[in-house]
């Protein structure tokens, strides 16, 4: 556990974790902030690591380049240069391209345990201050469909997972699955024998329409709200269920409707 002391104003946050030292984050880079000794200094570009030194002389050029600033007093046990180098290989180890402001040196083997110990210790504040140690992945962005006319006339079928249907994408927020829709019976489970939130998420769908289904089978035309919708209640989602819709000679309703 790491017990910490938080001062927080509107450019600068002091963050001290007892005797191992003081974290300083400054947010206003518009004039570089004086320092009175020797600390480790961390350039950070939006939350990811951009630059490390230690001294007291801050790049300026470096400085012009980040978004944020922070100070790092390091405790006498630790050797300051060992631990940049220790920060800057984590960082570049976890496919961050962060620069080193200093000359590369190999750490001594009876420090490395003290100077690894600190190192994670720093990285457990800074992701606790919102700053990443390790590359940040993008999230692939979601496609985006788009109802049309033409497409509110073609039938679509579904027949995955035990389950069978025919749908109409009739409005932009209506899609009529057509009676006579064989419903998947097997409720799926967790890992633990639980029943997960889609399978719950089925079961009420299921009950709502229950006047509609008679032995896993629709009686009669049931509106739903979207393409999702339509595969929770068939057959209690897990896939993608836009590839799954295709019409009469296999193509899919994503082909159809995906805004390119």
């Amino acid at each position: 556990m790491i017990k910490l002391m938080v001062e927080i104003d509107q450019e600068v946050t002091k963050i001290r974790f007892g005797e191992q030292g003081t974290m300083v984050v400054y947010r206003d880079l518009k004039k570089a902030p004086v320092l009175r000794q020797d600390e480790l200094l961390l350039y950070f570009k939006g939350r990811e690591a951009y630059a490390i030194d230690y001294g007291q002389k801050i790049d300026s050029k470096v400085l012009k380049e980040s978004e944020s600033l922070i100070t790092v007093s390091v405790p006498w046990d630790i050797e300051p240069k060992e631990l940049a180098q220790q920060m800057v290989e984590a960082w570049n180890g976890n496919s961050l391209k962060t620069m080193g402001l200093f000359e590369a040196q190999k750490i001594a083997a009876n420090h490395f345990p003290v100077v690894a110990s600190y190192q994670k210790e720093l990285f457990e504040i800074l992701t606790t201050f919102g700053y990443e140690n390790k590359k940040i992945k993008k999230a692939p962005a979601k496609a985006q469909h788009r109802w049309n006319k033409k497409v509110s006339e073609i039938p679509f079928y579904i027949d995955y997972n035990d389950s069978k249907g025919e749908v109409l994408w009739q409005k932009r927020n209506e899609m009529v699955l057509k009676a006579g829709a064989k419903l998947k019976q097997e409720v799926p489970l967790n890992k633990d024998g639980s029943v997960g939130f889609s399978a719950r998420f089925t079961e009420k769908l299921r009950a709502d329409h229950a006047d509609k289904i008679s032995d896993f089978t629709t009686t009669e035309d049931i509106v739903l709200k979207s393409v999702n919708e339509v595969g929770i209640f068939l057959y209690y989602a897990g896939t993608n269920g836009w590839l799954v819709l295709k019409d009469k000679d296999g193509k899919t309703i994503d082909e159809y409707t995906v805004v390119k």
